[in-house]
């Protein structure tokens, strides 16, 4: 049985019912208990109006009639329900569109309108009243709790009608019970809507707290919503916070899914301004509205006839964007936009969670991952030492469990692997940060034997507080066996190219005094360079087998007292051609009465000379390179000396001692490879000039082999100064204070 078959037999009841009783009530009290009747029996508001509207036909003996119900924020006013029953019934209209109307909502009174055609009618209006031929109306206001809700509209066709008083009276009466039943509708139906809106959040809710799945939260929200508003489709877009691109996360139409991964560029299309306004839109026309953002539709094939947007606020900043396509059973409202937006805010807080919470989980992953691929071992202890994170290659390098290490001190377990080591050697930290310990490296005996370097470092909270200390292990036994591969194969490069190339030089030479026939001025530079060339390979030679020999405790140093300053002026000659090359200037800063200085005259001169040439070779143009030497007597921890200097002193014990010292204005050497550069083979890291590696290696050891020391003071950007300290002689033992 359809609806309005039920409802046709209903209203026949109420005759029936109205008729058997005519002869005991009067027109007014019949029309009033008919009334009753229908609101009585009505289960919905559509329902409701249907029935009342029917009597209101009957009972005046009008064509046609309607309900028109103001809009909640009371700027427009649209035609709900008509009897007979339209078709189409035409869109919301503004009251100011619509003056007749209007004066009866604001004067609460009736008004009858004698021939619409003598009325502008608005556009919205004209199509249904000229395809109904409507002539007359008679307009009488619906008024419930003291509040104008809607008109009550009797129309004539092709007729004019006068409306008696008695009908405007009669019509009156029955449009305030009918006004206070749509209003109870309202209520109820608000408070059904309510609920549901209450009940969908609730199911939301449910699964962020239920589910770790994002793409399954997605889809709940966006199906939810889709049920509720009832619409075609309906998407959920997140703001990408990088781009300010928005990004479908979940469309679903028809209950499939779609354009995942598919983007709006940062401020365009309705969601584009959506998120940017932070307000809701609802759109009537898109394909006719300058911000739609087309291409999306026509990627999918799908046809867009109306958009509620609202966007996605957290804490005043928008995360993401709904949107919901083409309501089923009419036209958005304002209603659902400020539903939909009060709704928007719940979920918003739920999503901002659950993103949350997927981020934590997934940075959680991605650092195990990292710290079970790492070839480090890596402990993590809190404050109080005990160790609280701990890596595969931590349980293997310890050989104890990854479980047994968690709960254990890392003083305890640092002494439990001193107490393994057959070999302990302490170097100093390299980096930058003055909290870390130093690097220990450590001989594992066992059934086979390897060297791990251990070192610890602070952790730190987001607010620079130090929360715990890091304990890192690294397996060094490869890097050490490629380190004896070097050495050999550099010990037998430096014995098997020291005879070719003295060969080389000596033949050479011969050509050059004529041995061979006369040489040519052209010919005798071409052997001169030659010539230089082999002797600056054979002296790159001598350099590593003198390292070599150092290392290994073998080198012989042929002392002898030394004046300083012939020392400075023959280090000066071998490198003032070089220097006026390189456009730099070199200045002596010797004081005055030296004493001798016993050192192996070669040797001393090749410290000098590697640490004056790499100041030319590193320094701009057109700036002084200072070579300088002092003087310097120790006595109970406090010092004098003959000749200025701004060198900074390492502690020195007693005694005499010689300050050597080359100041540079290149670009400075950073902080963590000032113990570094000393190494063999080490060098700073994006020096446009590249050596061997080894003339810093030679100094260091040339200054240890005296009994001295070398080091560097510099910073990025303000230059270097390379000292190093002798004692002044050899004839009693002498050391420097650790």
């Amino acid at each position: 049985m359809s609806r309005n078959t039920s409802i046709s037999q209903t209203s026949s009841q109420i005759h029936t019912k109205g008729n058997a009783e005519g002869s005991l009530v009067d027109p007014r009290t019949d029309a009033l208990l008919q009334i009753t009747a229908a609101i009585e029996t009505a289960a919905t508001l559509d329902e409701l109006l249907l029935l009342a509207l029917n009597e209101f036909a009957h009972l005046l003996d009008v064509p046609l009639c309607g309900v028109s119900l103001i809009s909640s924020d009371g700027q427009s006013s649209r035609i709900v329900s008509t009897y007979p029953p339209q078709v189409s019934l035409p869109p919301a209209t503004s009251l100011e569109e619509m003056p007749n109307l209007r004066r009866v909502l604001k004067t609460r009174q009736s008004i009858q309108i004698a021939d619409l055609g003598r009325e502008e009618i608005p556009a919205a209006l004209r199509p249904l009243i000229e395809s109904e031929h409507i002539r007359s109306a008679l307009m009488v206001p619906l008024i419930a709790h003291d509040q104008a809700i809607g008109v009550l509209i009797l129309c004539s066709i092709d007729e004019i009608r006068i409306f008696t008083a008695g009908d405007v009276a009669l019509t009156r009466l029955m449009a305030g019970q009918l006004a206070v039943a749509i209003t109870s509708f309202r209520i109820t139906d608000e408070a059904n809507r309510r609920s549901a809106e209450l009940e969908t959040l609730n199911d939301i809710a449910a699964a962020v707290t239920s589910s770790l799945d994002t793409h399954e939260i997605y889809h709940l929200v966006v199906q939810k919503l889709n049920e509720y508003f009832r619409v075609d489709a309906g998407s959920l877009l997140m703001r990408d916070d990088t781009t300010g691109d928005m990004e479908f996360v979940m469309t679903l139409e028809a209950g499939k899914e779609k354009l995942a991964g598919v983007r709006v560029p940062h401020g365009q299309g309705i969601v584009g301004y959506v998120a940017e306004t932070q307000r809701y839109e609802i759109v009537h026309d898109p394909q006719n509205d300058p911000r739609f953002y087309r291409k999306i539709s026509e990627y999918v094939g799908y046809e867009t006839r109306a958009i509620l947007c609202v966007p996605i606020v957290v804490k005043g900043r928008t995360i993401g964007v709904i949107e919901l396509l083409n309501k089923i059973d009419g036209l958005f409202t304002e209603e659902d936009g400020q539903r939909l937006m009060r709704m928007a805010a719940t979920i918003g807080v739920a999503l901002e969670n659950a993103r949350l919470f997927q981020q934590v989980t997934t940075g959680r992953d991605r650092f195990e991952a990292i710290l079970n691929s790492t070839n480090d071992g890596i402990l993590m202890a809190d404050m109080r030492g005990v160790a609280v994170l701990a890596n595969p290659m931590a349980a293997q390098l310890l050989s104890i469990s990854r479980e047994d290490l968690l709960g254990r001190r890392l003083d305890d377990l640092r002494d439990e692997l001193y107490k393994r080591a057959f070999e302990i050697t302490t170097l100093p930290w390299m980096g930058d940060d003055k909290q870390a310990t130093d690097v220990v490296e450590l001989g594992i005996g066992g059934h086979s034997r390897r060297f791990i370097r251990h070192f610890t470092l602070p952790v730190h909270d987001a607010d620079g507080s130090e929360i715990g200390r890091l304990a890192m292990f690294q397996d060094t036994s490869k890097e050490r066996e490629l380190a004896q591969l070097r050495d050999d194969y550099t010990g037998m490069l430096i014995h098997d190219l020291r005879a070719p190339l003295t060969a080389i030089m000596n033949g050479i030479m011969m050509v050059k005094r004529g041995l061979g026939g006369p040489v040519t001025d052209q010919q005798s530079e071409l052997l001169r360079i030659a010539h230089q060339g082999s002797r600056t390979m054979l002296e790159m030679v001598n350099t590593l087998l003198d390292i070599s020999k150092m290392e290994q405790g073998r080198l012989h140093l042929d002392l002898e007292p030394l004046s300083p300053y012939a020392i400075v002026d023959e280090v000066f000659d071998r490198l003032r051609v070089s220097a006026q090359n390189q456009e730099v200037h070199l200045r002596q800063q010797v004081g005055v009465g030296l004493p001798l200085v016993e050192a192996d005259r070669d040797k001393l001169i090749r410290v000098l000379q590697n640490l004056l040439d790499n100041a030319i070779k590193f320094s701009p143009s057109d700036v002084e390179i200072v070579l300088g030497a002092a003087h310097i007597s120790m006595t109970d921890g406090s010092s004098a000396y003959s000749g200025s200097f701004s060198v900074t002193l390492p502690p020195l014990a007693d005694g005499e001692w010689f300050l050597f010292w080359v100041r540079d204005y290149g670009p400075g050497i950073p902080k963590q490879y000032h113990e570094r550069i000393f190494e063999k083979f080490g060098q700073v890291r994006r020096r446009k000039v590249r050596g061997t590696g080894l003339g810093l290696t030679f100094c260091k050891l040339v200054v240890e082999a005296h009994q001295g020391r070398i080091w560097l003071e510099s910073e990025e950007g303000a230059g270097s100064t390379f000292a190093f300290i002798l004692p002044l002689t050899h004839d009693e033992a002498r050391s420097i204070a650790s």
